[in-house]
């Protein structure tokens, strides 16, 4: 199985790490960066393990950061992750993309 990001996931991204870097540091931003790959590697092995939140739609938390990666299965090998959402986020940020 593989990963696609949307444009969108990949600006969502980009802005989590560029205010990581200007607020907290690069060494946060790197730590960021870490725990999404982790996550994302646990999709790739367990696609259906994460909770649903519409009927195609799938999320799961970042550890240790406020965010939240939102994900389809798009076929029987890719993942597209729709969305890197931060928490405070109206709950359907992302889920029209």
């Amino acid at each position: 199985m593989r990963v696609e990001y949307s444009s969108a996931a990949n600006r969502d991204v980009k802005r989590a790490i560029d205010y990581y870097h200007r607020e907290a540091g690069p060494e946060v931003a790197a730590r960021f960066i870490a725990r999404l790959e982790v996550k994302v590697l646990a999709i790739l092995k367990h696609p259906t393990s994460y909770r649903v939140i519409t009927r195609d739609l799938r999320c799961v938390d970042l550890d240790r950061f406020p965010y939240q990666i939102v994900y389809r299965i798009a076929d029987d090998t890719r993942i597209k992750i729709i969305s890197v959402r931060h928490h405070r986020r109206h709950p359907d940020f992302g889920l029209d993309r």
